[in-house]
């Protein structure tokens, strides 16, 4: 069942596949906002949100395993092992879905300046996400078993198939004028299909039968995915450490600033994740082999792909702050002009977000250092957060994110060096990184003068216009004069923006 195709095609499917479902999930969020009156919003936020945390406290680390260890398994126990994840995870899901029940009955506990009528619509509602996450968790791995038996493609149309049905059941109704219930009770509907149709194409996929012997314990397993689980708790932490730190220290004015500042532009995140799901399971064969040469290069060549991408385009989303937080946040009535300047500093972070750093360490199987670093980011964090926000407000709370980052930064490289045996100063193609940054800061500076001088009192929708078209344009002319742009990568464009390898 593998496909055949290059890897840059199959990684362009996944990253094309990963940013169409970031816009479909924007894409909720902005209909739920625009829909819903401010109480249903608050109910359906609540219940999101309670969604998300408990499936990721139940999935652990387990997805994530596939991919290690179905480098080291035979093909004959590809399903007597899929079939030992989705059973733990089924029995994490009981679990998760008694969580949910128990907070179901907390609620009115919990929620003391909730209107009654709100709450007993939520604790009804909560019993349907409760089926949702049940539903959702011993399938999770899914999209990961797609990848990992190398099936790019069907990984793809797998994740857009089910955000968009996600869209589908809960917005559409909404959308005809029905009730949050109903939209719940679609996204209930979803989570059946999603079940059923998730075991239909792993059974379709994976070789092996089920009475076959998985090859790995149970124990192993747990050994492994545990601290990539408990990482990935710790990076949710970290992701609201920050905001925690100014709601106490700032005021709630500062605090909504803040919050509308201290985002990643998600589109430009998900690229070196995509791309990293998709190598990893080529690290960890070519780590079994002792390889490590040949793993340098792959790791060489993934960074130096995505720097193409990443760099460029957080240099302009840095350029075009101040017209995207008017675009996105800012009414005749609320200015978010305060935030301008945390979201510039903010977006500093994603530079260094050329690769999945976790990918390589998984690969080696130090899950215990993926959890080492996301402890030591969240305690740098704190740490450098709380004077910076005191003496410097938002945008002090800001470098502070920026400067725990860079610092946790460099002891991932430090790690991944160890693990390679090499220099950390060879961990990354530094030479590439740096001629693309400093070609994206020259392309940068002429635009954002430009905007500033030239349209300065034009619509908003025409300083977006002009600052990406121009910055793109010269970047191209300047990156493909310095030969950091090849023709090949040109044609990979090309072909990429035509989707010809979703049906070739």
């Amino acid at each position: 069942m593998a496909e055949k195709g290059s890897l840059t095609e199959k990684t362009g499917v996944v990253v094309f596949a990963r940013i169409v479902n970031t816009v479909i999930q924007i894409a909720i969020v902005i209909a739920a906002i625009r829909i819903l009156n401010k109480t249903d919003f608050a109910i359906i936020g609540y219940l999101l949100m309670v969604h998300e945390i408990v499936r990721n406290l139940a999935t652990l680390g387990f997805p994530d395993s596939i991919f290690y260890y179905f480098e080291r398994i035979t093909k004959s126990a590809q399903k007597a092992f899929v079939m030992q994840t989705s059973a733990i995870l089924l029995v994490m899901a009981v679990l998760a879905g008694g969580v949910i029940l128990g907070i179901r009955a907390m609620a009115p506990y919990l929620l003391t300046n909730w209107h009654g009528p709100d709450i007993n619509s939520l604790q009804y509602l909560l019993l349907f996400m409760g089926l949702v996450t049940v539903l959702e968790i011993p399938v999770w791995p899914t999209t990961n078993i797609l990848l990992a038996t190398n099936c790019q493609k069907q990984a793809a149309w797998y994740e857009m198939l089910t955000t968009s049905l996600h869209f589908i059941f809960l917005i559409i109704p909404l959308w005809l004028g029905y009730s949050l219930t109903i939209g719940i009770y679609g996204l209930a509907i979803y989570a059946i299909i999603r079940f059923i149709g998730s075991i239909i194409w792993m059974m379709i996929v994976l070789h092996g039968s089920l009475s076959s012997d998985s090859e790995i314990t149970v124990k192993n397993q747990f050994r492994f995915s545990l601290p990539l689980g408990a990482s990935s708790m710790m990076n949710k932490v970290n992701f609201f450490v920050d905001k925690f730190v100014v709601s106490i220290l700032l005021s709630t004015v500062a605090y909504a600033n803040y919050t509308i500042g201290a985002q990643e532009v998600p589109i430009i995140r998900v690229i070196p994740f995509a791309v990293g799901s998709v190598l990893i399971s080529r690290y960890v064969g070519l780590e079994l082999e002792s390889k490590k040469d040949k793993l340098l290069n792959l790791w060489h060549k993934g960074i130096e792909k995505v720097s193409l991408m990443v760099l460029p385009l957080t240099i302009l989303t840095i350029c075009i702050a101040p017209d995207l937080i008017t675009l996105i946040a800012s009414s005749k009535n609320t200015s978010y002009a305060a935030a301008i300047v945390p979201f510039q500093i903010y977006n500093l972070i994603v530079l260094l977000r050329v690769t999945n750093y976790g990918s390589i360490l998984q690969a080696f199987g130090d899950t215990k250092g993926v959890f080492y670093l996301s402890v030591n980011l969240v305690v740098a964090n704190i740490i450098l957060s709380i004077p910076l926000t005191i003496w410097f407000g938002i945008v002090g709370t800001a470098i502070s994110t920026l400067l725990a980052n860079v610092y946790n930064w460099c002891v991932t490289l430090r790690r991944i060096a160890r693990h390679m045996e090499i220099s950390v100063f060879k961990v990354l193609p530094f030479k590439f990184y740096g001629k693309v940054l400093a070609i994206s800061l020259a392309v940068g500076i002429p635009v954002s003068i430009g905007r500033y001088y030239l349209l300065n009192q034009a619509a908003v929708w025409g300083r977006l216009g002009f600052s990406i078209s121009l910055f793109l344009l010269l970047f191209g002319a300047v990156g493909t004069a310095a030969g950091i742009i090849k023709p090949k990568d040109w044609r990979d464009l090309k072909n990429w923006l035509s989707l010809k390898f979703f049906w070739q």
